[in-house]
């Protein structure tokens, strides 16, 4: 037992002495001594002033080895740290001195910060919860506690603070501003019209805050309050730039469409409105305008045109829509007069081209079609729609080796079957005119492939079938689909009762032709000519001379007229 005893005091002994050691240890590395500890703060501070930030930390941190509970440089390093993003560190340093010095209120403040960027809102609640308890008509203090319950979405405690803010300082615009937003995040359209009311209370001529208060009465089916708001701000400010917009759109809705055009042409005159928003509500009104079938649409248009033109005469918009109105009332020498200044001020725009070509074609211009296109095509090498009026101005010009090479070249282009169906066609009619009835049989066959029921291609092909002596039965089944279809169309029936002929049925054919003359008023030389031919075979010699003199008078006869008439016989 004393043996035992004798160790326990030995090591008694020994931790009373190591304890001491390290106390002794301790005391050397961080023995308090404030004139130390005061002459490294200031040295510390000299240099952070004199932006020697390196130097500046070795100071605090060798200041606070004289002084563990040196909170002042530990607010210091935390700065200094942060500037050196050495975050961890930082944060580590404010929080000691919070704890230190829970009192100080800019300690609490930093510390807060460093909460908020870590997104620990709730700790900087915490310390901004006790900030306000002692100081709450601090401002500031209540901005930045708003400021995170807005990112927390705690809206109702916003309110709350914002109220509070409002005693404060009385009625002021952002506050007020910043609760009608809120209002409208949350869905309480009626505490937001309020806020509103209050805020022109505040600021009676302000009209962004009267057309703001209008949209949200209109939102809310209060149309009788928005529109005396309009008529205000229209007082107020005349050329307010939203307002014939916001008036148009009001008048639109309650079928006041004569105010609402008033409004409309209104705006496109308005200098301070920009240019792109009047093109789009433009295109907005011509949208609705297409659906209406009253007797204003091209008068209106006309309006519309001219304002544009008068307000941006270098602008191709309004000599646009000038032509369109002129296609529309079918003038078509102004339509393109209006198109061709439209493309001097865009020379790139698709819908002018397009329309541009359309006019041409209606006039017949083919030389100025051809011009047109060709730029059309340079500009838009894959559009095939360019490559169709370009084929027809051809045609029309009777260039038709250059017909076939825009047709085909279109045609490898389009991807819509309607259009592909038209180039065939018009391929078709081209190559019977270039006496290459193989590649327009080809042609025709493929229409009637996609369109079976194609009452035209039927039609022509049946009668160069007949021509050729080639498949009659054929070509009189394609013809009697076409008769079928329009039985008192004169050319169809000429068609297939020139197929019965070329089949030698002479009866039949006089018969169907008999009818030509019964539906058509005005036959031509051709319908002529096949009648005496038919008469011819059946005997009628007589009769046939009287209808080729016709046919001769009337025009369009073939090239053995005048021996026909001469010899009084058929020459094929």
């Amino acid at each position: 037992m004393k043996f035992k005893l004798l160790i326990f005091n030995c090591l008694l002994l020994f931790g009373i002495t190591a304890s001491a050691q390290m106390e002794a240890a301790s005391d050397t590395i961080y023995k308090l001594d404030l004139p130390k500890n005061a002459e490294n703060f200031s040295k510390g501070l000299e240099n952070k002033y004199n932006e020697n930030f390196e130097a500046s930390i070795k100071y605090f941190e060798e200041a606070l080895k004289f002084n563990k509970e040196d909170d002042a440089s530990m607010y210091e390093l935390s700065e200094l740290y942060q500037l050196q993003n050495r975050n961890t560190e930082a944060f580590s340093m404010i929080e000691q001195a919070a704890k230190l010095q829970p009192k100080n209120k800019w300690y609490q403040i930093r510390l807060a910060q460093f909460y908020l960027q870590n997104s620990d809102y709730q700790a900087f609640i915490d310390i901004y919860d006790k900030l306000m308890a002692d100081d709450p008509n601090n401002l500031e203090y209540l901005e930045n506690y708003i400021d995170v319950l807005l990112r927390i979405g705690e809206y109702e405690k916003v309110i709350e603070k914002l109220d509070v803010m409002e005693e404060m300082i009385g009625k002021n615009e952002m506050i007020t501003l910043q609760k009608a937003e809120i209002y409208k995040n949350v869905g309480n359209y009626s505490k937001m019209m309020k806020e509103m009311e209050k805020l022109i209370e505040i600021a009676p001529s302000n009209t962004r805050y009267i057309a703001m208060l209008a949209e949200l009465y209109r939102q809310n089916g209060k149309d009788n309050e928005a529109y005396k708001l309009y008529l205000k701000i229209k007082e107020l400010e005349p050329d307010n730039k939203y307002i014939n917009v916001s008036l148009y759109d009001y008048y639109q809705s309650k079928g006041e469409l004569d105010k609402a055009f008033y409004e409309f042409v209104s705006a496109i005159k308005n200098t301070n409105l920009d240019y792109e928003t009047k093109v789009q509500i433009y295109e907005l009104w011509s949208e609705q305008i297409e659906k209406s079938d009253d007797g204003y649409k091209i008068p209106r248009a006309v309006d519309v045109g001219n304002a544009f033109i008068e307000t941006y005469p270098d602008k191709n918009i309004g000599y646009y829509i000038m032509g369109v109105a002129c296609s529309n009332m079918k003038d078509y020498k102004q339509a393109q007069t209006y198109f061709k200044q439209s493309f001097e001020k865009d020379k790139s725009n698709f819908a002018t081209l397009y329309q541009l070509c359309l006019v041409d074609m209606n006039l017949n211009d083919y030389q100025e079609s051809l011009e047109h296109t060709q730029t059309a095509i340079s500009l838009y090498p894959e559009q095939p729609l360019f490559y169709m009026f370009n084929g027809l101005s051809y045609y029309n010009l009777k260039d038709y080796e250059n017909t076939i090479k825009s047709l085909e070249k279109g045609r490898k282009l389009s991807a819509n079957k309607e259009l592909t169906r038209d180039f065939d066609i018009y391929i078709g009619d081209t190559y019977n005119l270039l006496d290459n009835r193989k590649k327009s049989y080809e042609a025709y066959d493929r229409v009637l492939k996609s369109d079976p029921e194609n009452i035209y291609v039927l039609n022509n092909y049946a009668y160069y079938l007949s021509l050729d002596n080639q498949e009659l039965e054929r070509a009189l089944e394609m013809s009697a689909k076409t008769i079928k279809a329009d039985p008192k169309n004169a050319t169809y029936l000429d068609t297939y009762a020139w197929v019965l002929y070329k089949m030698n049925r002479f009866q039949e054919a006089k018969k169907w032709m008999e009818k030509v003359f019964k539906y058509e008023k005005n036959p031509n030389g051709v319908n002529y000519e096949h009648l005496g031919d038919i008469l011819f075979k059946l005997g009628d010699t007589k009769g046939a001379l009287q209808n080729w003199k016709k046919a001769k008078k009337a025009g369009e006869a073939s090239e053995f007229i005048d021996n026909k008439i001469k010899d009084e016989i058929l020459y094929e």
